[in-house]
């Protein structure tokens, strides 16, 4: 599970770096230029708003669709917690 756990989490991140690098390409920047870490251009928010707008446009409830992410959110969280736990415990797999 930790592998997994952390694969996971992993690919959630490169996912969000990839998008805001894809939006600040948008604006000009090079790709991989821009600091997605800090965001100071605010493209987080950004994109927050174009899904917002795209469920709008579509038909997805919005409002359920952020539960939804933030049940997985503290899912994968708590996942997290518990295989650094096993990990210090020396219950890990890797």
């Amino acid at each position: 599970m930790n592998r997994g756990t952390e694969n996971q989490r992993a690919l959630l991140l490169e996912i969000a770096r990839s998008a805001i690098d894809s939006r600040a390409v948008r604006d000009g920047y090079a790709p991989g230029a821009y600091d997605v870490e800090r965001d100071p251009e605010g493209y987080v928010t950004s994109l927050l708003n174009a899904l917002h707008r795209w469920c709008h446009e579509n038909g997805v409830d919005w409002k359920s669709e952020l539960d939804r992410a933030d049940e997985r959110f503290d899912e994968d969280a708590k996942a997290l917690t518990e295989a650094k736990k096993m990990a210090g415990a020396g219950g890990g797999d890797g």
